[in-house]
């Protein structure tokens, strides 16, 4: 089993990208069922029952203030984990802190981070939490078995760096010794965009247990899977007969004494 992990790419400290609506509903257009901060977005992924959120700062460094700043308050308005890719390797270990400081609980470095940083990273932080992405023609049968020597159990791999779902053409026999290559290493892979729809998706799970995450916008913005047009009818008719607040999800412990 795949397990889907929405990821939420942030511009000037907005979502940048929106969920499609229902195009044959024009009454739609009389509310605004989708809120352009990431807190609300996550907040509606989780009540679709997201078990993990991706973030994706484009405009600037995720261990910017202002970004650590949204960090904390996603952190706070959900109880799932949140990864964050990174366009730029950190300069220092405290950069990374800030960031699992802030309620980061997995970093992927940029295709690019030279070698020696990535696994300065991992031996300091873990490889559960410092992830190195690459991809998809990296040399995984030579690298993995050395990254594994040196306690790495998860990579990264690029399916589609732009995510332009009808542009590129998925390799999939790449793909299979890639995670050929991965199980034999003992590493797992999280995989990034590249899927179209529940086929590809379908195919991706065939690939074997290596593979067992799957980071996604654009399909899952567009509306590509099963079920996703209920969940849009149901948010939207929500939103218009009570408010849209009512899609986004709350903990129900909020406010309540818990261990």
């Amino acid at each position: 089993m795949v397990l889907i992990i929405p990821s939420i790419p942030i511009v000037h400290g907005v979502c940048g990208a929106q969920i499609a609506l229902l195009a044959h509903e024009a009454r739609h257009a009389e509310v605004d069922i989708y809120s352009q901060s990431p807190v609300d977005r996550a907040r509606l992924l989780r009540k679709e029952n997201a078990k993990m959120i991706h973030l994706e700062f484009l405009d600037r460094d995720a261990w910017d203030e202002t970004c650590l700043h949204l960090v904390r308050e996603i952190h706070e308005a959900v109880d799932i984990p949140i990864g964050v890719s990174l366009a730029e390797p950190p300069r220092t270990e405290s950069e990374c802190t800030l960031l699992f400081d802030a309620g980061i609980h997995r970093v992927f470095l940029p295709p690019g981070t030279p070698e020696p940083v990535f696994l300065q990273y991992c031996a300091n932080f873990t490889s559960r939490k410092i992830i190195f992405k690459v991809d998809s023609s990296f040399d995984f049968e030579t690298k993995l078995p050395e990254y594994h020597a040196c306690g790495v159990e998860r990579i990264g791999v690029e399916i589609s760096g732009s995510d332009a779902l009808e542009m590129e053409m998925i390799d999939w026999e790449r793909l299979a010794r890639m995670t050929t290559a991965a199980s034999t290493a003992g590493i797992r892979v999280t995989a990034f965009h590249g899927v179209r729809g529940y086929p590809d998706l379908k195919r991706f799970q065939e690939l074997g247990p290596a593979l067992d995450s799957l980071i996604l916008c654009r399909a899952l913005n567009e509306n590509r899977f099963p079920c996703q047009l209920i969940w849009r009818k149901v948010e939207a008719v929500a939103a218009l007969e009570e408010n849209p607040a009512s899609n986004l999800w709350s903990n129900p412990l909020a406010g309540k004494p818990h261990i």
